[in-house]
């Protein structure tokens, strides 16, 4: 039996209504959580100054780096199960029924014209709100990758934050916001924001800059339909930013 917006009142037809979003809104705003507790965190990072300005040894920071690979790669899986019960896939994100060596290549041009933007905002933005301490208040960039096994992780760790992070961000909760709220301005706006509180450890100013970068990746997504050329400066803006290349750390 149908309503009067066509809508089906049957059990089948109430789900397969539900699954115009991701997935459920609980999930999302279990995401929301998360988020929050890392702002948490970072607030309580930025206010121990007890050794901040002390690196962290080889040994240590690949443990760390080590862990932060396996939380990126939870964070994915977190989407993947999300999705996975609305019956979609994290494979929606990459447009790869049509992607091709040609649209490879236009990924990474563009990826590399988000970079130049996005670097000479973030430039900016560290010139007019330079965060005390940094980079060492960061404390997943409190020392540059030392020896083989230590660049190599890093480099793990940047192109799971890349993959990780585009698909947490600009791949679902951008279009996750963009159906529950019908505003795909809002959405971009919105996931910006919340992936600049997510670094809340690295401090203010980077944080601002950081939402600037979720912006233009956002806008990016949207243009393009999917992450990939995202992923790809991501990637290369934590690869740089590793060996301390950049004036703007994350």
């Amino acid at each position: 039996m149908n309503k009067l917006d066509g809508t089906s009142t049957s059990g089948a037809g109430i789900i397969e209504n539900s699954r115009k979003l991701l997935a459920s809104p609980r999930h999302t705003f279990t995401l929301f959580g998360i988020v929050m507790i890392l702002l948490v965190a970072g607030i309580l990072n930025s206010s121990n100054k007890s050794g901040v300005s002390q690196a962290a040894n080889p040994s240590q920071m690949i443990k760390v780096n080590l862990i932060m690979i396996a939380v990126l790669w939870y964070w994915a899986f977190f989407i993947y199960k999300g999705m996975q019960g609305y019956g979609r896939s994290i494979l929606e994100f990459f447009e790869l029924k049509s992607f091709t060596l040609g649209k490879l290549m236009g990924d990474c041009i563009y990826a590399v014209l988000a970079f130049v933007v996005i670097y000479a905002c973030s430039h900016g933005v560290h010139t007019l709100l330079p965060d005390q301490g940094a980079p060492s208040s960061n404390p997943i960039l409190s020392s540059k990758p030392a020896g083989l096994l230590g660049v190599a992780v890093w480099i793990c760790l940047s192109i799971s934050a890349g993959i990780c992070e585009e698909i947490v961000f600009r791949g679902y909760l951008q279009r996750q916001l963009a159906l529950m709220t019908g505003n795909v301005g809002i959405a971009i706006l919105l996931q910006a924001v919340l992936f600049g509180i997510g670094h809340a450890y690295e401090g203010f100013g980077s944080v601002v800059a950081i939402v600037l970068h979720g912006l233009f990746l956002g806008i990016l997504a949207k243009w393009r339909g999917n992450i990939r050329a995202g992923i790809i400066e991501h990637a290369g803006w934590d690869i740089i930013a590793g060996f301390g290349l950049l004036n703007a750390n994350w």
